[in-house]
């Protein structure tokens, strides 16, 4: 089963939706800053709404990634079972804050979907 953007809501970022069996895989572009984090938080809100076993969040396509995306990021980890949140990411700019912080130890980090979902 696949989900639309347009079952998420209204969003400065361009997101996906795609459901994989009880995963969903959530893909995010643009820039996750002070302004458009409030956004990212309501996309995932309404992903968790769905109550999937496992969350993916591929931020391969994100260009900025501030203390504010990752606060998003710790309040579903809080949501989710223990590590059924997992990170897409092949670039700096979003696995760098996650190993900064340490929430690479409590959120799975992956360089592909693939291998998030295995």
């Amino acid at each position: 089963m696949t989900s639309s953007s347009r079952d998420l809501p209204a969003t400065e970022l361009a997101v996906t939706l795609d459901w994989r069996g009880r995963a969903a895989v959530l893909g995010v572009a643009g820039e996750i800053d002070l302004l458009s984090a409030p956004e990212f938080a309501d996309v995932v809100d309404a992903v968790l709404a769905r109550e999937p076993e496992t969350l993916v969040v591929d931020l391969r396509e994100v260009t900025f990634f501030c203390s504010a995306g990752l606060q998003v990021l710790a309040a579903a980890h809080r949501r989710l079972a223990e590590r059924a949140l997992r990170v897409v990411s092949d670039s700096a700019v979003t696995s760098g804050p996650l190993k900064t912080t340490g929430l690479d130890t409590w959120i799975g980090l992956h360089p592909t979907i693939d291998e998030a979902l295995r």
